[in-house]
């Protein structure tokens, strides 16, 4: 289980920037947090921006795009513990989110940012988290206002 997470600000800022650019054009989009992991906090190191076909209600990354990421990231030491998406409107995971996630690792977080990244949507507070055990499941708003750490 993950109790921490230290999330660079230039890191942050690329993938919000990332989700805004496709925001702007009325499409979801996805990213992924890379880092290690240990006794608990996640360190991320960088943010993997995937090929992906995006929509104004989904995205879809092809399976080859994840082999070779995950390749990737092994080769570097590191690990996806945290994917990062939009929706149109309010922070939820859909079904399809649930379905489709990229990560398989227990303990893994889903963050879903609001209203495609738009402005004050790149702050946690504003995030949905999710981490996944049996099934995906919502942090309560404290655990997860805690659980950040831009630095």
């Amino acid at each position: 289980m993950i109790r921490r997470v230290g999330l660079p600000a230039d890191v942050l800022q690329a993938t919000i920037g990332f989700l805004r650019e496709h925001g702007s054009r009325g499409l979801e989009s996805h990213a992924m947090w890379a880092g290690t992991l240990s006794k608990g906090k996640f360190a991320v190191s960088c943010a993997v921006f995937p090929r992906q076909s995006c929509s104004p209600v989904s995205y879809e990354v092809p399976k080859e795009e994840e082999f070779r990421i995950n390749r990737r990231l092994n080769r570097m030491g590191l690990v996806a513990m945290c994917q990062i998406h939009t929706h149109p409107g309010r922070a939820f995971h859909s079904r399809a989110d649930d379905a489709g996630s990229a990560l398989a690792l227990p303990g893994s977080l889903s963050v879903v940012v609001p209203d495609y990244g738009a402005e004050g949507a790149g702050r946690p507070a504003a995030w949905a988290i999710y981490e996944l055990g049996r099934r995906w499941r919502r942090l309560d708003k404290s655990r997860a206002g805690r659980m950040f750490q831009v630095s």
